[in-house]
């Protein structure tokens, strides 16, 4: 029986292959391309305003807490006492007013004995924060998924003619838009990689002379691109700004909406 949604996608494949009729010797003018990013790893740097209101609210309630009873939880001459004692002062030397204004601070660190002293274990150690820049932001390795950390990248090829653009290639016949697109990326960027597309409608449209490329969205989750030599040279992961370095101005035009600013 015919049903609603065999001619959904009856109709679908039409679309798909540019209301080609099997018509011999006629090629689609419809292309399928993967807008293929991996996400941000982690935050981006807070600015100084952020900073200066993550400060200012840290001391409001700092001065609005109740008193710690240090004594209950710390052990008299403890090292994890003398550090606390040591963030507390600091705390406590905060003022986001006059100065002339600002209340003298007694400060509660006292004497501590050195036979009071208790050797530091693995916890009292501090916390070693690692740089958010990684080797393949210094060597510049462009084709690495390990650079740019706080920034979304966008995976680019440089096809047979030797442009720079999103995986893409043509639709065959009998194939859906999302179909396509997961295959042009195997066939042009190896199988090595585990994606996840976001859905089978296209996220936007470039446009070559007749040709129409429609992209759908894919996150990479694991694995790495390898370009297949008689399609794509060469590929790179990169961020907006790097994209519209790379591209050509017109194709640059028609994909950068697509592209998120973080």
């Amino acid at each position: 029986m015919f049903t609603r949604t065999a001619a959904l996608r009856r109709a679908q494949r039409v679309a798909a292959r540019g209301f080609n009729t099997s018509t011999v010797g006629y090629e689609s003018s419809v292309r399928a391309g993967v807008l293929l990013q991996r996400d941000p790893i982690v935050t981006q740097p807070a600015g100084k305003f952020e900073e200066a209101t993550d400060r200012y609210f840290d001391w409001l309630q700092f001065t609005s807490a109740d008193r710690f009873p240090r004594d209950f939880f710390f052990k008299k001459g403890s090292t994890a006492e003398s550090k606390w004692m040591e963030q507390e002062d600091i705390r406590a030397s905060e003022w986001f007013f006059d100065a002339a204004s600002k209340p003298v601070v007694k400060s509660v660190k006292r004497v501590i004995h050195e036979d009071d002293m208790i050797e530091k274990s693995e916890a009292s150690k501090p916390i070693v924060i690692h740089s958010r820049e990684t080797e393949a932001d210094t060597t510049g390795n462009e084709q690495s998924l390990e650079r740019k950390l706080d920034r979304t990248l966008y995976l680019v090829v440089k096809d047979a003619q030797g442009e720079w653009m999103l995986p893409q290639g043509k639709v065959n016949d009998e194939e859906l838009l999302h179909e396509a697109a997961r295959r042009n990326l195997k066939e042009m960027c190896g199988g090595k990689m585990s994606v996840w597309m976001v859905g089978n409608g296209p996220v936007g449209h470039s446009k070559s002379g007749e040709a129409s490329t429609f992209y759908i969205k894919g996150h990479i989750l694991a694995g790495q691109a390898k370009a297949n030599e008689e399609l794509a040279s060469e590929f790179k992961w990169i961020t907006r700004e790097e994209v519209e370095k790379t591209v050509s101005a017109e194709y640059w035009l028609a994909v950068k909406d697509m592209l998120s600013t973080i």
